[in-house]
């Protein structure tokens, strides 16, 4: 009676220590335990002497067969799940266990056994149901122990949580891409759904980028991508997308569109209810680089957005003219005709080109800007938004991209 009373103190002190650790490692900062601190000389003494007291033939050994988390792999919001973790007493006296709750928002469910003589196993089950604003999910669940050891267990899950549809990779991002290039885009698009469905519209939401792309979409068997986190897929859709040149120089954000519809309401000849059309979105990304740059000072500036050029407040009723240079590089440097397209705002702010000068590898074109001395008060500063003046510096190539400036400025009340 005695020693088992022993047992329990060296259990309970050890779980202490082990619950001092962990809030120590996760928060750094120092706890205290009733009337004594992690690290006394007199806990130290008395955990050595309950172990003298105890004989190893009478402590308990907690395993988990199968490990102390599971992965579920893939599920859908909003759907439960469920495991049994199996505990075994692999030690030599009775293991004492206890369900103390848990951390998240799964169900612990009670244990068949709460004392497991040497050998002997249980299960304790866990469900919980997949609701996140992101794709991991983890969560867990606190089971106590008399093994010495291990006074303190965390059972965990995790996985992720995805929708009836996901893409790997999960955006398109290709980095930087010469004007005259095509781009080309891959991906796998997986189905969770348990209808099966039909690929029947491919877009971006640009009609510009839209009209300069084939769509090519191929349905493959799930095992084929080799993809072991998202096995449980009930389809898989390989796409393949080609971006003809043209797209203006600079940044490109777009949402590319993947429309579906289910098998069953798409006749032979490919019509469907336009009611039973549904969409997967995904983030496209990148930059359009090529031979039209501006350079860059004071008043030129390349950011993430593409080139942008400060006049800030303009006097009134002044005609300053603000100029900048364009640089023409690569093989077609010499034939390259450029010219102003749009204009924004028409009729205030004014763009002109002058005759290029050549060097041995660029030639440099200037550019004149300009504010109507007869403007009313406007204010085209950016603050906040996109409202710049624009101008768009176009070639006689088709294959190269043009380059559009934003223009911040601003004509004050007189």
């Amino acid at each position: 009676m005695l020693k088992a009373f022993g047992l329990a103190i060296f259990a309970a002190m050890v779980g202490m220590g082990c619950g001092w650790f962990v809030h120590t490692s996760n928060f750094n900062v120092e706890s205290e335990f009733g009337p004594f601190k992690p690290g006394d000389r007199e806990v130290s003494e008395r955990i050595e002497s309950v172990k003298r007291e105890i004989p190893p033939d009478q402590l308990p050994k907690l395993e988990v067969v199968g490990g102390e988390q599971f992965d579920f792999g893939v599920m859908e919001p909003g759907a439960e799940g469920k495991h049994s973790f199996v505990v075994r007493n692999v030690g030599k006296g009775p293991l004492e266990l206890e369900v103390a709750g848990s951390t998240c928002k799964c169900t612990v469910g009670s244990l068949k056994k709460s004392t497991l003589e040497p050998g002997e196993q249980t299960e304790i089950d866990l469900t919980w149901v997949t609701k996140s604003t992101g794709e991991e999910f983890g969560q867990s669940a606190i089971l106590k122990t008399n093994d010495p050891t291990r006074g303190e267990l965390n059972l965990v899950i995790r996985g992720r949580v995805i929708s009836s549809m996901t893409m790997v990779p999960r955006t398109f991002s290709f980095g930087e891409v010469e004007s005259g290039e095509t781009i080309v885009l891959e991906s796998v698009v997986y189905s969770f759904s348990k209808t099966p469905i039909v690929a029947v519209r491919q877009s971006f939401s640009d009609p510009d980028v839209t009209g300069r792309s084939t769509f090519s979409v191929e349905e493959i068997s799930v095992d084929s991508t080799g993809n072991q986190e998202l096995k449980s897929a009930t389809q898989a859709f390989k796409v393949r997308i080609e971006i003809m040149p043209g797209l203006r120089q600079g940044p490109l954000r777009d949402n590319f569109e993947f429309g579906f519809a289910p098998k069953s309401a798409v006749g032979a000849d490919g019509n469907f209810d336009e009611d039973v059309l549904f969409k997967f979105y995904a983030e496209t990304s990148g930059r359009i680089v090529g031979a039209i740059t501006l350079l860059e000072n004071r008043r030129v500036f390349n950011g993430e957005s593409g080139y942008y050029y400060t006049i800030g407040e303009v006097e009134p009723k002044s005609e300053t003219p603000y100029r900048a240079n364009i640089m023409l590089r690569g093989p077609k440097r010499n034939s390259i005709k450029l010219s102003i397209g749009d204009v924004q705002p028409k009729g205030i702010l004014r763009a002109e080109l002058g005759e290029p000068l050549g060097r041995s590898t660029t030639v440099v074109v200037p550019l004149t800007l300009s504010i109507d001395p007869a403007a009313e008060p406007i204010d085209r500063m950016g603050r906040g938004n996109e409202d710049y003046g624009t101008v768009s510096i176009e070639t006689d190539d088709p294959t190269m991209s043009p380059l559009l400036l934003k223009v911040r400025f601003q004509v004050p009340k007189r």
